[in-house]
């Protein structure tokens, strides 16, 4: 099947990714963003941008994978963004803390709340740890994040801080 660019309506995609990314690479916000997918649809009266088959998202160190990609608006502002996959896959560099990586069946943004949501066999990678869950909440305004759900487990592993370089010892002479 051959690939199509999605329409202009889909770059409203952009706002979503500027809003969350309060501690990514504050260079990813001046790169061009690539969008790629098999097919896409809009209706701008609805306020909606569907984005399916082999999503791919990139700008600066923001690289996004997914199956399908849905983004809701009103009155001109980005609302909710959902992405699937099997996994939606979101990798970025944090500032001054390394790569951030990202898997779950489902990640959705809910701007006007202020969090993202990953649920479905969660796997959140930073540089010196990770975790997994089924479901993982993320309140991009305070930071707090809650993990678990009911007959579920959460598991974390944490690498120890990384020693500070010593300065070389010097002979006595």
């Amino acid at each position: 099947m051959p690939r199509s660019r999605p329409s202009a309506e889909a770059l409203l995609i952009s706002l979503f990714l500027a809003a969350p990314a309060a501690m990514a690479l504050e260079s990813d916000r001046e790169q061009t963003m690539q969008i790629d997918a098999d097919h896409a649809k809009g209706n701008a009266a609805a306020g909606t941008t569907l984005l399916t088959g082999n999503v791919r998202i990139d700008q600066g160190s923001l690289s996004i994978r997914a199956e399908r990609a849905e983004v809701e608006q009103q009155d001109q502002d980005i609302r909710r963004v959902v992405l699937d996959g099997a996994p939606a896959h979101l990798e970025q560099e944090i500032e001054q803390q390394g790569r951030l990586k990202a898997d779950a069946e489902r990640i959705e943004y809910l701007l006007a709340e202020q969090k993202v949501v990953l649920s479905g066999n969660v796997r959140v990678e930073r540089p010196r740890g990770v975790m997994t869950g089924a479901r993982i909440v993320y309140k991009l305004d305070t930071g707090e994040m809650n993990a678990g759900e009911a007959g579920s487990r959460v598991h974390m592993t944490i690498a120890p801080k990384p020693k500070a370089s010593q300065p070389a010892e010097v002979p006595k002479s």
